[in-house]
């Protein structure tokens, strides 16, 4: 990116008080092999069909591993599978509460903290995969973690944005969501007007984003150069309760 790109992205985002990012992919590392990936593996179906049926039932309600499993077993009649699910689905919730961040994700978010803006994370996330706890790094990292489960929507659906916005008490001329994601992260931000940005770590190419508002990265360490010294307090509406 030239310098003049850099000031104009500077420009564009100046309004920006809040940066809220997705969690798998984006912060987080991902597993080898997702956990919806293991279940359709399990179900014997395609990888689609199992993301679409998550999407439309588990991602939206909160639930145990074990009363996730016995619903999917029932319902693909494989009473047998129960137990193995079971398995598959609680060690994904060991590791949303000790998750591996990407080496650029704590200096990133360091450095946006320590010049004042909101942080925040917005996840589809497995019902039964949300932590009993926040995550340490979470903790100390972001003012709030908001889980689809928790809310009853999807990225990119608007309502999922829609309570982050809530939750933070910025519009969304304030806001900056960063994802690995085109469809779920930059489409879903682009369309509720937020600001956007397009991680993509893998360097995968592909058409422009949706929106004039998004920029493509390939690190996060490029964030805090592409933004302005930032607001100089928190909004006064994130209380350390909703922290």
């Amino acid at each position: 990116m030239t310098t003049q790109q850099q000031r104009s992205r500077r420009t564009l985002w100046e309004g920006v008080r809040g940066i809220c990012f997705d969690l798998d992919g984006t912060l987080v590392r991902p597993e080898a092999e997702p956990t919806t990936g293991q279940v359709a593996q399990m179900l014997g179906i395609p990888l689609e069909e199992a993301r679409t049926m998550m999407e439309q039932g588990a991602k939206r309600r909160r639930t145990t591993p074990e009363a996730l499993a016995r619903d999917l077993a029932a319902a693909f009649h494989r009473p047998a599978l129960a137990g193995p699910l079971t398995q598959v689905l609680e060690q994904a919730r060991q590791r949303a509460a000790e998750p591996e961040l990407f080496p650029d994700a704590e200096p990133t978010l360091v450095a946006l903290r320590e010049r004042g803006f909101a942080l925040f994370a917005l996840t589809n996330s497995l019902g039964s995969s949300i932590p009993a706890e926040p995550p340490q790094a979470f903790r100390t990292l972001l003012d709030q973690v908001i889980y689809s489960a928790e809310t009853g929507a999807v990225k990119p659906e608007r309502e999922a944005f829609a309570a982050l916005e809530h939750v933070s008490g910025l519009g969304p001329d304030r806001l900056l969501h960063v994802g690995d994601s085109p469809r779920a992260d930059v489409a879903g931000a682009a369309a509720a007007g937020w600001h956007t940005a397009w991680l993509d770590r893998h360097l995968a190419g592909g058409p422009l984003m949706p929106s004039a508002r998004t920029v493509r990265l390939h690190t996060l360490t490029t964030l805090p150069l592409l933004l302005t010294a930032g607001p100089a307090t928190a909004p006064a509406a994130i209380s350390a309760a909703s922290r």
